[in-house]
């Protein structure tokens, strides 16, 4: 007998699971995927600091512009994170 799919699993209550969006804020319960997405961003990122860190080593840019540009970055992705959390925040103190 095959084991079921994720696709073919269908949970106690009767739903069956869904995608979620990679920036939607999800149910406790589903640690296990936030996880995955969490590291699948930091690959991203880390990529895109080679990338700079590549393009100033070849002095395709300078190192100065390329600290600002990684500093500028993380500033940037730490103030999206925050703010999708306090928007998730008042979106379940409203429901």
């Amino acid at each position: 007998m095959k084991a079921a799919t994720s696709r073919q699993r269908i949970a106690a209550n009767g739903s069956r699971p869904r995608r979620v969006s990679r920036n939607a804020v999800m149910p406790a319960g589903s640690v296990r995927r936030a996880s995955a997405a969490v590291a699948q961003r930091r690959h991203v990122r880390v990529a895109w600091y080679g990338g700079l860190a590549l393009m100033a080593m070849f002095e395709i840019i300078e190192w100065p512009l390329a600290i600002v540009m990684m500093v500028g970055h993380e500033i940037a992705h730490r103030a999206h994170s925050k703010a999708l959390r306090d928007f998730a925040e008042g979106v379940e103190a409203g429901a």
